[in-house]
């Protein structure tokens, strides 16, 4: 039976189509992997699956999300083509490692879906893996502590400009022109509510900060960076 999750083709019959090299892994196009489709909002993983497997998106976006006790989604990131997501499964030693984070498609999105153990079998033949696979959990640190800091420090406005300027970063580099997220998942990006992003949204805006309608914004990314270093941004 077909389902949101179809399994497409393996790479033994991949022929067609040469899978764009992963930003951060260029060795995973050469292992085993398995390439699955899933539609807009269609869960990747969940929390508390098995982490044994790590993915690097073809086409489409995913989001990684993170949800409290009381069921509030914090968006850790927004992965694009090209990405690596559920790296962490590296970090497990053991198969009874469990996911701490869960993967949404945010539009209909083929991924390709590797076996973390052919990885770390494949490092121990190739020492650029292990360097990939080392930029790779360093880069996503640098991520982790950036997100903290501002989350500590800035205030709302900025702390929307600084996710509009790295959002739009992401997606100019793999041909994008826009950022496509609602207010709802900007708001789940930055730790705040869709009322409070909607009407910061409108005062950006009217700032020429940025331009947004029907769900895509255009940010003004010089005017942005001269936001963000004021010494007395909004409140």
């Amino acid at each position: 039976m077909m389902t949101q999750a179809t399994i497409l083709k393996s790479r033994s019959n991949s022929k067609n189509e040469e899978p764009r090299a992963p930003q951060n892994f260029p060795a995973l196009t050469n292992l085993p992997q398995v390439e699955r489709a899933f539609w807009r909002g269609t869960t990747i993983y969940s929390l508390d699956d098995p982490a044994t497997h790590i993915y690097f998106v073809r086409t489409g976006r995913v989001k990684i999300v993170r949800a409290s006790a009381h069921g509030q989604n914090k968006i850790i990131s927004i992965r694009y083509r090209g990405d690596v997501f559920g790296e962490l499964a590296l970090a497990g030693s053991t198969v009874e490692a469990r996911r701490s984070d869960e993967a949404i498609a945010l539009e209909t999105t083929r991924v390709s879906v590797i076996r973390a153990e052919d990885f770390w079998q494949e490092t121990r033949r190739d020492s650029v893996a292990v360097q990939s696979v080392l930029r790779c959990l360093t880069s996503r640190l640098v991520e982790a502590h950036r997100q903290i800091e501002s989350l500590v420090f800035d205030n709302n406005y900025r702390r929307l400009a600084r996710a509009l300027l790295d959002l739009s970063l992401d997606a100019s580099r793999v041909g994008e022109t826009s950022i496509r997220l609602t207010h709802e998942e900007l708001a789940e990006l930055i730790g705040s509510t869709r009322e409070v992003v909607t009407s910061m949204m409108i005062e950006l805006r009217q700032r020429g900060l940025i331009e947004y309608k029907r769900g895509e914004v255009r940010p003004n990314l010089p005017k942005l960076v001269q936001f963000l270093a004021e010494e007395t941004p909004l409140t």
